[in-house]
């Protein structure tokens, strides 16, 4: 066929390039030595020989869906010397070009060690926006988790990606699609991966496949090693418990990984990872100036604010016959916390928990055709299990501290069996076990105000997301031009949750009902894509099909499915020492499913204490433009720039019902757009030293449906009597952080240069300006100015890590330093709505002890249990009058009102040792 019919044929065929994902491409020629002549079905195999193909008669070969990672290849042909290459690192979503040449029999050639012949970034085929970071890397770097590996990317604030709200990005491990859709806008998977079990991971913020949906911002591709062919493992130990009294935060993390073969072919990967802390959320908040406050002599642990968590994840890898190949996952996390309120500063027992639980287990069975197929098969069949749990309350009983922070037991809250059974009739009345909270006598002002003790605030919130997944893909390779991919998945998930407040109290009034749902979503995609490659040229094209349905069981009525389709179109072309890339498409995602029921409690929508579920939501959709170039200006500096456009359509955004901003529904109400540049410019880790620097500057905004808007209602005009319905106006997303710049240095001292011989150093230096915020009056009812019209002030922070390995007999050891913002910057990361500061204002305080004063007057005598000595000025054994007490309620009230959790981290230093064998 001509290049224009190929062209033609990838547009009807409807696809996309394959990015975000687990696997890569192994393509190349193969020619004569002595004459540089083309040759014909040379067998070029991978894994000793179960993956491969056979040249053209172009000499041309294509190696599709290899798995992340290091791989040998091997040639074969009658008559001529076998070539093996080894380490040839294969890149997820990429394809690596290798150039071999054979010399006839009769010349021995030994094998040889190479890199790809074609440098992969400007490797026409990868036209994604992707950011990657190996396991080798995250090990080099001042980080711990995958998630901060992540956050170092350009257009990344946090868990949010090119401006889009928390819950809008996806999450692909070993190309097994992944998402927490109950209410993935304010909670996590539940699941961390650890970084020991990686290969490599990856942020795609557009062109990404259209084997994968559920994003409108970005997509975290994760994909995990097999085991090896031998035996290693590595056994780490962090600490900071030697840096005593402002220092110590009471961190120990243990880490144990050991991979090999088992038998028959059988490979194995494992990883324990468990950490706890005692103060799990520690701060840079200034330190009280009232000597009489705990944390009056400097930085210190915050009470109640332990926590501890645990990640095993195991692999195994089981090859059947030649073609078949097993594998086998699975990953838990729990994670639970005493979480730190300012109510219970003085009285431990009654601070809130929450415990919170993922587990996922996945099979996938891939097939591969021969190598030497004319049209060569790769199918996937993957099956995953996937649940979360989410529970938040009162203890029981205070947890027994085993060492540090770890309990090794798991946290009962009070109530959670009622919330299991989602049992709403019980607990509509007082439900037992829960004790209204009285004021505190244990402050060191004694008055009675602010703090409390003896009960908690009465929260029972539980839920849980269950989830069961198919998903089929193929890939069919037709000639060495063009690849095909078609599949889908269906996806049946069960959902139940249950929230009461106050449980002390009978429901009703002014105390919400229990409210609890259970109901059975299903909801399921089809994709069809393909590539076509020329010379130069890569033109890719790609048709999703979603569909969701929030289950029958939600309302009294049939409520039915929808569906969307999401087209995806990108072309990419090598310029002279560049690779230019043009990209378009639809993302969509399903509404997250705490939209669809009814809440008790404050949650996304910021408005009140009670808002009604909506489960007639629609999709959310996104269309993003996208140009990209990337181009090597010299062999040792890589530069990647794009800009992009993406108009957001359909958010789903708190509608209010009426003018009263306690009373408010969920609706596909909201729209806007984002717009951003992103520069990226890296040199790798070579004699002794690399670069990486990244720069966004973005603007993200869109309108703003939200109960404090009343004047989104339509308006009498009292002169003209003119209906008035006043127009949607965009403003700046939550997430709209203009500038972000990221500088990450790495370097290596020689090997031969004496005590420091294998010195390891890194450096993250990370800034960004303020993100928006939206302004109230002090009743918290009424906005001033528009939304998000306030900023905060921009962020800076520099992480250090240095490492130094040594010799231990037969194995290898090491000892590392990791700092965390290094200078003890104090960011400020949220201000009070009402004043703008994180301080409540000085009037704010005295009006607040005055209030306190006028409501317990009564004086407070010596046999009281609230005498405080330094109280009674007169000295007569009664502090009375507002003369002494109002001194004490002004104290109380700066106590209360300390802007805790307005700082970010302080700086955090950890010690740590290794064992690798």
């Amino acid at each position: 066929m001509t290049r224009r019919v190929w062209a033609a044929a990838c547009l009807l065929a409807a696809a996309a390039p394959l990015a975000a994902q687990s696997t890569g491409a192994i393509s190349g020629t193969v020619r004569d030595a002595s004459n540089g002549r083309p040759l014909v079905s040379v067998l070029v195999t991978i894994e000793d020989g179960r993956r491969g193909a056979v040249t053209d008669a172009t000499g041309s070969f294509r190696i599709r869906e290899v798995r992340s990672g290091w791989h040998r290849v091997r040639t074969a042909l009658i008559g001529y010397n076998p070539v093996v290459r080894d380490s040839v690192l294969v890149r997820a979503g990429g394809t690596i070009v290798l150039e071999l040449s054979l010399r006839p029999a009769a010349v021995e050639v030994e094998s040889l060690i190479t890199h790809a012949d074609v440098d992969p970034l400007l490797d026409p085929l990868a036209t994604p926006t992707e950011q990657k970071v190996t396991a080798e890397e995250i090990r080099r770097l001042p980080i711990s988790s995958v998630e901060e590996a992540i956050a170092l990317s350009a257009g990344a604030v946090g868990g949010s990606y090119r401006g889009g709200r928390l819950g809008q990005q996806s999450f692909i491990l070993d190309g097994f699609g992944l998402k927490n859709q109950l209410d993935a806008s304010t909670s996590d998977l539940g699941l961390r991966i650890p970084p020991d079990i990686l290969t490599e991971a990856s942020l795609v913020t557009n062109a990404f496949s259209a084997r994968y949906g559920q994003a409108l911002s970005g997509m975290i591709n994760v994909v995990t090693r097999d085991g090896g062919e031998v035996w290693h493992g590595r056994a780490a130990y962090e600490t900071d418990r030697p840096l005593g009294e402002g220092g110590d935060y009471g961190l120990d993390r243990v880490i144990l990984q050991a991979d090999g073969p088992l038998f028959a072919g059988i490979r194995f990967v494992g990883v324990v990872d468990a950490a706890g802390r005692l103060d799990a959320d520690p701060v840079s908040a200034p330190r009280p100036s009232d000597p009489l406050d705990p944390r009056s002599e400097g930085a210190a642990l915050l009470p109640h604010n332990s926590g501890e968590r645990l990640d095993l994840a195991a692999k195994l890898t089981i090859p059947l016959g030649t073609r078949q190949t097993v594998r086998l996952f699975g990953l838990r996390s729990v994670d639970q916390r005493r979480l730190y309120d300012q109510r219970y500063k003085y009285d431990l027992s009654f601070s809130p928990a929450q415990r919170l639980s993922g587990t996922l287990v996945t099979g996938h069975l891939q097939h591969a055709s021969s190598p030497t197929a004319r049209l060569p098969l790769v199918a996937d069949l993957r099956l995953g299990w996937y649940e979360k749990e989410f529970t938040r309350g009162e203890l029981e009983e205070e947890p027994d501290y085993e060492f540090g922070a770890f309990t090794g037991s798991t946290f009962r809250i009070k109530g959670e069996d009622l919330a299991r059974a989602q049992d709403t009739v019980t607990t509509a009345g007082a439900v037992p076990g829960f004790n209204l909270p009285s004021e505190s006598e244990d402050t060191p002002w004694g008055v009675p105000a602010f703090f409390v003790a003896g009960g908690s605030s009465g929260e029972i919130s539980w839920n849980t997301f269950e989830e069961f997944r198919t998903q089929l893909d193929a890939t069919l390779g037709i000639g060495r031009r063009t690849d095909l991919y078609i599949g889908g998945e269906y996806l049946a998930q069960d959902v139940h949750t249950f929230q009461r407040v106050e449980a002390y109290r009978l429901a009703g009034g002014d105390v919400p009902v229990p409210t609890a749902s259970t109901f059975s979503p299903v909801s399921g995609a089809l994709y069809g894509e393909a590539q076509a490659r020329f010379s130069d040229l890569a033109v890719t094209g790609g048709l999703r099909y979603d569909f969701f349905d929030p289950g029958s069981d939600l309302a009294e009525n049939d409520l039915g499915r929808r569906g969307i389709l999401s087209p995806r179109f990108a072309v990419s072309t090598v310029l002279s020492g560049a690779t230019f890339v043009a990209s378009y498409g639809q993302f969509s995602q399903a509404p997250d499913m705490q939209y669809l029921v009814d809440a008790a409690f404050d949650d996304s929508t910021r408005t009140g204490r009670f808002r009604r579920g909506n489960p007639n939501l629609g999709f959310e959709k996104a269309w993003q433009f996208e140009f990209s170039l990337r181009l090597r200006p010299h062999e040792d500096l890589g530069v990647k720039a794009g800009v992009y456009t993406k108009r957001i359509e359909g958010m789903v955004a708190s509608v209010p019902l009426g003018v009263d901003p306690d009373s408010s529904i969920f609706g596909n109400a909201d729209f806007g757009s984002v717009k951003g540049l992103e520069l990226l410019a890296e040199r790798p880790l070579e004699n002794g030293w690399g670069l990486r620097i990244a720069y966004t500057l973005q603007e993200a905004t869109a309108s703003s449906s939200s109960a404090y808007l009343t004047r989104r209602v339509p308006t009498v005009d009292p002169v003209t009597g003119d209906t008035t319905f006043p127009a949607a106006v965009d403003y700046p997303l939550d997430y709209d952080r203009r500038h972000t710049f990221t500088a990450i240095f790495q370097s290596q001292v020689s090997d031969h240069a004496g005590i420091f011989a294998g010195l390891e150093g890194a450096a993250i230096l990370h800034y960004g300006t303020g993100l928006p915020y939206s302004r109230t009056n002090a009743a918290g009812d009424s906005l001033v100015g528009l939304p998000n019209d306030f900023r905060l002030p921009s962020q800076s922070t520099m992480d250090l890590l240095i490492r130094k390995p040594f010799p231990l007999g037969r194995i290898g050891a090491g000892v590392y330093l990791d700092v965390r913002n290094v200078f003890n910057r104090g960011n400020v990361v949220a201000v009070r709505r009402d004043t703008g500061e994180p301080e409540l204002d000085e009037a704010s305080i005295v009006a607040a002890a005055q209030a306190a004063y006028e409501a317990h007057p009564e004086p407070v005598p010596f046999e009281s249990p609230r005498y405080r000595p330094y109280g009674d000025l007169d000295g007569n054994g009664v502090i009375e009058g507002a003369g002494e007490l109002l001194p004490l309620y002004d104290r109380a009230a700066r106590d209360y009102n300390q802007p805790v959790f307005a700082y970010g981290q302080p700086r955090l230093v950890r010690f740590g040792m290794e064992l690798l064998f």
